[in-house]
C-alpha cells in the first residue's frame, strides 16, 4: 500500500512539475500555428523543434516529409565528413621531384604538384613554392612539371559526376589539384585541371630564370620523390568556409574528400555519398525516402526531412569530440555568414547557430539556438513553395524562431 502511495505521489509530482511546460509548449505552438496561416497556397513545409537536453519535441510538423533541402545539405556533408575524418585531418598540397639534383644546380627528372585534398591552394602559396623551390639552387629541370591530381577521380564536370541532368553552373572544373578555386579554368576545354595548373607553375618557374626542357602535363606522381614544400590546411578551416559562406565548390569538394580519405580510393561522389549515408545511418537519422545526389545542395533530386536534420545536430551535440568543431562551422545570427542580417531583433541576434538553404522554390533553415531563459534548442524549418518571394519565407522562418528565443 505504502509502495502505490509513493508511486502515486512522484507521478502527482512529474505533472505538477510537467504542467507549467506543457502549458508553454502549448503556447509556443498556437504562436508557430499563427505565423504559419499566412503561407501561401501550395506551399509545403517540414518543421521540427526539440529540446536539446531533454530531446523533447517542442513543435512539430511533417517532420518525415522529404522536401528539397537545399544548402541543408552541407550539414550532412560537413557532419560526416567531421564524423569520418575528424577536424584536424590534414589537406595538403605538395611540390615535390624525382631523380636528383647536380652540384651545378640541374634537376634531372621532374617536378610534381599534387593535389592531396586542398582546395584553398592559391597563387600566392604557388609562389611560395616557387620560392622556396628556387632557393635549393635549381637552375634547369629536364623532365617535365606534372600536375597531379589522381587523389580524385578525373569526372571535373558537374553533369559528370552528379548525373544527367545537373548543369555545369555554381561550381568550376572539380579536380583534386585546386588553384584558386578553379575558376580561370571554367570554359576551357582544351585543357585539364592539372595541365592548366602545371602550365602556371612552369610559367611562375621560367619568370625566375629556371629553365625548364620539358613540358607542363598531367600524370602519378611516383613514389620515393623528394619534398620540395607543402602548403596544408585541417579540414575544419576548410568546412567553415563550406557552411558559413555556403561554397558549393568546397562541398563537392569534401563529397570526394570522404571518398578518398576513407575508402583510399581515387576520390568521387558516388561513394562519398554512399558514406555520408553510412553515417545518417550510425548516427540514427537516417529515414525512409532521404536520399542524396551532391554534396552542395544544388541538385533538386536531394530529398531531406527536417526529421534527419535535427537529428544531426541532436547527435552532434551529445558529441563531445567534435561538436564545438562543427557549430563554429555554422553562421551565426546578426553576425556573420549566410546569416549576418537575419534575426538581428535583440534575443535574436548572435544567438542561432545555422544552416540556410535557398534554391528557386526552396528556402530552408536549421540550427542550434539559446532561449531566453537558457534553454538549448534545435529547430529546422524547410519551405519548398510556387508563389512569393524568398525574403517572405525568409521572413517567416525569422517569425518562428524568435517567438521559440522569447517563449520558451
Amino acid at each position: 500500500m505504502r509502495r502505490k502511495l509513493k508511486i502515486n505521489y512522484f507521478i502527482t509530482l512529474f505533472l505538477f512539475l510537467s504542467l507549467p511546460l506543457l502549458a508553454q509548449y502549448q503556447d509556443v505552438r498556437s504562436g508557430i500555428n499563427n505565423i504559419l496561416t499566412a503561407m501561401p497556397a501550395g506551399t509545403q513545409w517540414s518543421i521540427l523543434v526539440v529540446d536539446a537536453e531533454t530531446n523533447d519535441t517542442v513543435y512539430t510538423y511533417g517532420h518525415r516529409n522529404v522536401m528539397i533541402p537545399a544548402s541543408n545539405t552541407k550539414v550532412v556533408t560537413s557532419a560526416a565528413a567531421l564524423h569520418l575524418l575528424g577536424g584536424d585531418f590534414i589537406l595538403a598540397t605538395e611540390l615535390r621531384y624525382s631523380g636528383s639534383i647536380s652540384t651545378t644546380g640541374v634537376l634531372t627528372g621532374d617536378l610534381y604538384l599534387k593535389g592531396l585534398g586542398n582546395p584553398l591552394f592559391t597563387t600566392k602559396d604557388l609562389e611560395t613554392f616557387v620560392a622556396k623551390f628556387k632557393k635549393s639552387g635549381v637552375r634547369e629541370i629536364t623532365g617535365n612539371i606534372v600536375g597531379d591530381d589522381s587523389y580524385f577521380d578525373d569526372l571535373y564536370s558537374r553533369s559528370q559526376y552528379v548525373g544527367s541532368g545537373e548543369y555545369d553552373y555554381e561550381t568550376y572544373p572539380l579536380s583534386a589539384l585546386v588553384l584558386d578555386k578553379n575558376i580561370w579554368i571554367t570554359g576551357n576545354k582544351f585543357t585539364t585541371p592539372p595541365v592548366a595548373i602545371a602550365e602556371k607553375l612552369k610559367a611562375a618557374l621560367e619568370k625566375e630564370g629556371i629553365r625548364i626542357d620539358g613540358k607542363a602535363v598531367s600524370g602519378v606522381m611516383p613514389r620515393g620523390c623528394s619534398l620540395v614544400a607543402t602548403s596544408e590546411v585541417r579540414l575544419a578551416e576548410l568546412l567553415k568556409i563550406v557552411n558559413k559562406r555556403s561554397d558549393n565548390f568546397y562541398a563537392e569538394y569534401t563529397m570526394k574528400l570522404i571518398s578518398a580519405a576513407v575508402n583510399g580510393e581515387r576520390g568521387n561522389t558516388k561513394n562519398g555519398i554512399k558514406l555520408c549515408i553510412g553515417f545518417l545511418n550510425e548516427s540514427g537519422a537516417y529515414l525512409k525516402g532521404t536520399s542524396l545526389a551532391d554534396g552542395s545542395g544544388l541538385s533538386r533530386r536531394n530529398q531531406i526531412p527536417t526529421g534527419v536534420i535535427v537529428k544531426i545536430y541532436e547527435y552532434i551535440y551529445g558529441n563531445q569530440v567534435f561538436r564545438s568543431q562543427f557549430f563554429s562551422t555554422l553562421s551565426i545570427s546578426g553576425v556573420d555568414g549566410t546569416l549576418r542580417s537575419r534575426m538581428e531583433q535583440a534575443n535574436g541576434d548572435n544567438n542561432l547557430k545555422g544552416k540556410t538553404g535557398t534554391l528557386s522554390g526552396v528556402i530552408t533553415l536549421s540550427g542550434y539556438f539559446k532561449t531566453k531563459r537558457g534553454r538549448d534548442m534545435i529547430g529546422a524549418v524547410f519551405f519548398n513553395y510556387t508563389y512569393g518571394y524568398p525574403d517572405y519565407y525568409r521572413g517567416l522562418q525569422d517569425q518562428i524562431f524568435n517567438l521559440l528565443i522569447d517563449k520558451l
